[in-house]
């Protein structure tokens, strides 16, 4: 890091971000600095902020919103306290005096201190019940840990010593999720009658089923036959409500299934389109015929015109926090450095940036569009050279063409350049 930054690879701001970390920070931030993205041969700097951003998200911890004491030592035994450590902002306010807020900057630590709190209040008050408040893998979901479905979110009483709303209100613990090791009231039955109006006015038009009281002239084998036909009615009763829970948990089960493999569908389109636009940016022709022209020409007058420039300016390197550049300067100066066979392939990366997302429902989906004009999927007729490698041929890799006959004729001395 020191000779990356002696010899200008990484910026003062990158090294005065990094110079802050511990080493074993140090290695993971300094890999942050870097990228490859499709254009790139080798990896390109970041700006300083994208480095700031990861560092605050992922190695400084407030202390502040912390949900265990600073000031017990016994959490964790061998750090002791948080208020005494040095691995924090406020342990040295002059060099972190820009840094809001007293941070933590040992990840591991103040991990395992969540986890030895949580430990505690589980074995401290068993009647807790434990729930998760943000999506994760149904395979690491801990059994007989509620989900965001199956509970109802309660307002704390004023008065702790009040009477519960409902026979099914509990305590709940956070044990994962944001507000992780925070406790609040929850309802655990979701047709509660009270918390839920749409299973209050199902309960309300089937109503528990009650005894008849006995008339007068009532002898022992009515009285049987009476309380054995309540006893029935009772049983009814209970059946269905077991009926529809498990209607519910299986409604819930499909529900979540169908989310995970909307999430899986989606995140698969996501890397298809993306691989889609690199294809059709890589085999961009040296010429745009008149059908692909139309086709940037559609797609350009369609890009949003708030973002689309702030946007290409970040992926061209343009967000530098030390340039003042506005972001048409960038793109602007981007065009004036390009090669000449540079330049098709720009102008189908700024048309297209814009359409990489998934179109909504009622949208065109320019990229498809785009695909079918530069680079389809249809292999080439016998004896024909396939459009999209003949643009990779003759635009993308012009140097090494020339370069491999280069080496053998310094070798050999009498190889001929080979045609491109």
């Amino acid at each position: 890091m020191a000779e990356a930054f002696q010899h200008e690879r990484i910026s003062a701001s990158h090294a005065n971000l990094l110079a802050r970390l511990t080493p074993e920070q140090q290695a993971e931030a300094f890999k942050q600095c870097w990228r490859k993205d499709y254009q790139d041969k080798e990896p390109h700097l970041l700006p300083a902020k994208h480095l700031s951003a990861w560092i605050q998200d992922n190695l400084y911890l407030p202390l502040g919103e912390a949900p265990f004491s600073t000031e017990d030592p016994t959490l964790n035994a061998e750090a002791g306290a948080c208020v005494t450590c040095p691995r924090r902002s406020g342990f040295n306010t002059q060099l972190f005096a820009d840094v809001q807020g007293d941070q933590c900057f040992d990840a591991p630590c103040y991990q395992s201190k969540v986890t030895a709190m949580l430990y505690r209040e589980i074995a401290g008050h068993p009647e807790f019940v434990q729930i998760e408040t943000s999506w994760r893998n149904p395979k690491e979901q801990r059994p007989g840990i509620l989900q965001t479905h199956q509970y109802w979110t309660l307002k704390t009483p004023e008065n702790p010593d009040a009477e519960p709303p409902c026979d099914h209100s509990r305590t709940a613990l956070i044990v994962y999720g944001k507000g992780v090791g925070k406790t609040f009231p929850v309802c655990t039955d979701r047709d509660c009658p009270v918390h839920d109006p749409r299973h209050a006015a199902y309960r309300k038009e089937n109503p528990a089923p009650v005894i008849e009281p006995p008339t007068e002239e009532e002898n022992e084998e009515e009285a049987a036959a009476r309380k054995a036909e309540y006893e029935q009615r009772q049983a009814d009763y209970r059946a269905d409500q077991e009926r529809r829970r498990l209607e519910r948990e299986a409604e819930d089960q499909r529900r979540d299934e169908e989310a995970e493999a909307e999430r899986e569908r989606r995140d698969k389109l996501r890397k298809q389109r993306k691989a889609i636009f690199e294809r059709i940016v890589w085999n961009a022709p040296p010429a745009f015929s008149a059908d692909q022209l139309r086709v940037l020409l559609r797609a350009l007058v369609n890009l949003d015109p708030y973002t689309f420039a702030d946007d290409l300016a970040v992926e061209f390197n343009g967000d530098d926090e030390n340039d003042q550049r506005s972001p048409e300067e960038v793109l602007l100066a981007t065009i004036g450095s390009l090669a000449d066979n540079k330049l098709t392939g720009f102008a189908v990366h700024l048309a297209l940036a814009g359409h990489r997302g998934m179109p909504r429902e009622s949208e065109f989906d320019f990229l498809t569009e785009a695909e079918a004009a530069f680079a389809p999927k249809d292999k080439p007729a016998a004896g024909k050279t396939a459009p999209a490698k003949a643009a990779q041929k003759s635009v993308k890799k012009p140097k090494a063409v020339e370069a491999e006959p280069a080496k053998a004729s310094a070798k050999k001395g009498t190889q001929k350049p080979r045609k491109t």
